[in-house]
């Protein structure tokens, strides 16, 4: 006969590993600053000597579905 151990804190399925708690970054992304700090790396990594031709031509393609230059956020001459 064999003993069985039953642990009721060990989740029996994947769906029972799910946090209860949110992480705070589940939620950040696609807004405007976000877009902004995205379209700064990219161009960031094509200005970049160090960065390789494919590299910068994948920057490039990713700028340009973020928008471009219209990507990053503008202060309109306030603040910074």
């Amino acid at each position: 006969m064999t003993d069985q151990i039953n642990d009721n804190t060990v989740a029996q399925t994947a769906d029972e590993n799910i946090p209860t708690q949110s992480n705070p970054m589940d939620n950040i992304h696609g807004n405007t600053e976000d877009i902004s700090n995205k379209a700064s790396g990219y161009k960031s990594a094509i200005s970049n000597p160090n960065t390789s031709a494919s590299a910068k031509q994948h920057a490039q393609e990713q700028l340009e579905k973020l928008g471009g230059e219209d990507a990053f956020m503008k202060n309109n001459g306030k603040g910074e």
